[in-house]
């Protein structure tokens, strides 16, 4: 995006015709125009389009062929964006574009991956991570608890048929259908916090997967490290007495957490991904969208258990890239003895919102967020 500077003076580098009123955002070389723009000064830049791309994939450290096909199509698309610019982009003899040296690379190993990177693309990827800029070279994946079947007074049988199994179900998490009713596991009421803590499990679920954007069974084990440690509830065993203070302590913990990055409309939007999935996706089917929302924490949580990533012990830091950039997330893995309590909780809630869920589906939470 091209930034206009208030005062050119400066900036030593400028264009040498007249005074140079924009910067290029890669070389920070001043310009007049468009042609000044496409002057031999910026031929390096659109090398930029290249990096980003790595940059993006290097971040998610996916571990299937998913994300060899991934970075090839961004790789294709990034290519084709730049075949359609204006901007002279053949500059001899400089580096090979990385598209070449990417060539044989492993591209599901992110340590060989960093090794092909300039020591310039070194830095610019480190001060992506910090700024959150990264984010914004993918397509944001969209919740599906997000939609909201609208209600129609008149429907043909073919319409009516759907009711048995709406088309949304496909959608969706499949809902766990193998957990005990909750008289079977419990002879006492449930607790009034129980629905509290959902709440907080809840806030932590959906913070999770949108910081992964959507991606969290490719990476089981650094998603539930996300997850617990953006619940107390999960992590601590805290117990909550109110809906604000158990959504709150998600914020806090993601506020505080300096490298996910959080931002006031990052927990506002929490607060409204867990309004959407108490509400589900109908009047006649309120609780469908908690349930499946459990059952995907469950699933995560056993896949996460049975993952080779699980014990810290066992991560390997070979590369240079693994060493540094690793410790956030595969240092603070839940270990398997942990994952297993934390599993049998989540058998707690999804029996619980068998029979309980109205006590807090279909309704608003009156939380007002002051971060």
């Amino acid at each position: 995006m091209i930034r206009m500077i208030s005062n050119p003076a400066e900036k030593s580098t400028r264009c040498l015709k007249t005074k140079g009123i924009y910067i290029c955002p890669r070389c920070n070389i001043l310009y007049c125009s468009l042609p000044c723009y496409q002057s031999e000064l910026h031929v390096n830049c659109s090398e930029a389009f290249y990096r980003d791309c790595v940059i993006e994939e290097v971040k998610s450290r996916e571990t299937d062929s998913h994300s060899g096909r991934k970075m090839n199509e961004i790789l294709q698309r990034l290519q084709e964006n730049e075949d359609n610019s204006d901007i002279d982009s053949d500059d001899g003899d400089s580096i090979p574009d990385l598209h070449e040296r990417l060539r044989n690379v492993d591209l599901d190993d992110a340590d060989s991956i960093w090794e092909k990177l300039t020591l310039a693309e070194r830095q610019e990827f480190e001060n992506l991570l910090q700024s959150g800029d990264a984010s914004q070279l993918v397509a944001l994946w969209e919740p599906w608890w997000l939609y909201r079947k609208q209600k129609i007074l008149v429907q043909d049988l073919k319409m009516e048929q759907d009711t048995l199994h709406p088309a949304y179900e496909a959608n969706c998490p499949t809902v766990n259908k193998n957990v005990p009713p909750f008289f079977k596991i419990s002879k006492t009421p449930p607790a009034p916090c129980v629905k509290y803590n959902i709440l907080n499990v809840l806030g932590a679920y959906c913070y999770t997967v949108r910081f992964l954007n959507g991606e969290h069974h490719n990476m089981p084990a650094e998603a539930c490290s996300i997850l617990v440690n953006l619940s107390a509830n999960l992590s601590l065993n805290h117990t909550y007495n109110s809906a604000v203070i158990a959504v709150e302590a998600v914020a806090h913990e993601a506020i505080n957490c300096t490298w996910m990055g959080a931002s006031h409309h990052c927990v506002i939007c929490m607060k409204n991904d867990i309004e959407c999935i108490l509400a589900g996706p109908e009047d006649s089917n309120y609780s469908f969208y908690l349930q499946a929302s459990l059952s995907d924490i469950y699933q995560l949580l056993s896949e996460a258990r049975h993952s080779k990533n699980t014990d810290p012990n066992g991560v390997k830091k070979s590369g240079e890239f693994t060493k540094r950039f690793s410790d956030n997330l595969s240092t603070s893995l839940v270990q398997k003895d942990k994952l297993r309590l934390i599993i049998k909780k989540l058998e707690y809630y999804l029996s619980w919102s068998q029979d309980h869920a109205s006590e807090i589906c279909c309704q608003k939470l009156q939380v007002e967020l002051n971060f």
